[in-house]
């Protein structure tokens, strides 16, 4: 019983290494998080099947004074063009 349930637990814990490492790389293929980069006018990144552009919209200080900018996306895609992805807002610093 003492070796079934050490089989169990690191089969879980394995798991749960496995799905966290898989998380993190699924999450990363998307818009790149601009907080801290400033507000730029525009930064594109590479993803699977083409790229993120990101172009700013409008910058504008929030209630808690810290500084914002609104960003249109759009997924690039060299077989399919340019196709809307939403927008973002990021904190500027």
């Amino acid at each position: 019983m003492r070796n079934l349930i050490r089989v169990a637990s690191t089969v879980t814990i394995g798991g749960a290494l496995l799905l966290g490492v898989t998380g993190v790389a699924s999450a990363a293929d998307g818009p790149a998080n601009l907080t801290g980069k400033g507000c730029p006018s525009s930064y594109t990144n590479s993803a699977s099947y083409g790229s993120y552009k990101q172009t700013l919209t409008r910058t504008f200080i929030a209630g808690n004074g810290f500084r914002y900018g609104d960003y249109n996306v759009t997924f690039i895609n060299p077989a399919t063009g340019p196709q809307p992805a939403g927008t973002r807002e990021y904190r500027c610093y």
